[in-house]
């Protein structure tokens, strides 16, 4: 069994030669942006979850290319183990949920979420992508 309870990503989409990183509204509160992640399905690897998450929750197909780090949180007394991983846009599918859903630059995706644990995530993506030679057309 997975140590972690919940997995999901930060799915980035180079266009016009910038990077653009996609964030959803929370469910519970919808003032809240944070990166797609749900719980992780009996029988299922995290990779799987991040995957199937995002789909769902914006209709985006994407492919993992790294894994981004962790998120550990108490929500309703219960303790939330998150892995978070980067992954490259690939399509776009039928949305199951009717969640808001942005595509930002760094700065603006930073900006918009709501949590510092999760704005780390998106500094992380950055370098990430920087090491990998993807020019993400901003400093971060």
């Amino acid at each position: 069994m997975s140590a972690f309870t919940h997995a999901g990503g930060l799915v980035f989409q180079k266009r016009d030669g910038k990077i653009y990183y996609l964030i959803v509204r929370a469910k519970p509160d919808p003032s809240h942006w944070v990166i797609p992640k749900g719980h992780i399905e009996p029988g299922e690897i995290p990779e799987v979850t991040a995957v199937r998450e995002i789909r769902e929750e914006t209709g985006v197909n994407a492919r993992i290319i790294a894994t981004l780090g962790t998120l550990n949180f108490m929500y309703r007394d219960k303790q939330i183990k998150t892995i978070l991983y980067l992954l490259e846009y690939v399509g776009e599918t039928i949305s199951l949920e009717e969640r808001e859903f942005h595509w930002g630059l760094y700065e603006e995706t930073r900006n918009l979420l709501t949590f510092p644990d999760t704005q780390e995530m998106v500094r992380l993506a950055q370098a990430v992508l920087h090491q990998r030679g993807l020019n993400t057309g901003e400093s971060g």
